[in-house]
């Protein structure tokens, strides 16, 4: 059974997805990471207010990119944080599976030669529900 979200729960969904890292995660990329979560965050929270129906694929190319380095950096250069927050249910999860969701997102939009992305067609179950 699919579950077809509206604008408002895609936007609500992904929020969820930037969740901030925890307090306990001080490495400067876990830094990078919370700054990007809240960056995300404001974006989508404004989009919420304006009732948005669509984001620009500029706007997720450079989440993805963000997401990527500070992800990769936090890896290399605090692997004890890596392998701390690396599970699933948390802070690390949801931005992995954000990421992830971006970069589907990011690539169709390309080959589609899209300059915006829908929120309800955002394929949200399959990075939150594992839909396949």
């Amino acid at each position: 059974m699919r579950h077809d979200p509206t604008a408002a729960t895609a936007r609500r969904l992904l929020t969820a997805l930037a969740a901030p890292p925890d307090g306990t995660a001080t490495s400067q990329a876990a830094d990078g990471l919370r700054s990007t979560a809240d960056e995300i965050r404001a974006f989508l929270a404004e989009a919420d207010e304006h009732d948005t129906e669509a984001v620009p694929s500029e706007v997720l190319h450079e989440w993805r990119n963000a997401l990527t380095r500070f992800q990769r950096e936090l890896e290399q250069t605090a692997p004890d944080e890596w392998s701390r927050w690396r599970l699933p249910g948390t802070w690390l999860d949801s931005h992995l599976r954000l990421r992830s969701l971006i970069a589907h997102e990011v690539g169709k939009a390309y080959w589609d030669d899209r300059s915006e992305i829908r929120y309800a067609e955002i394929d949200i179950e399959r990075y939150l529900w594992g839909a396949r």
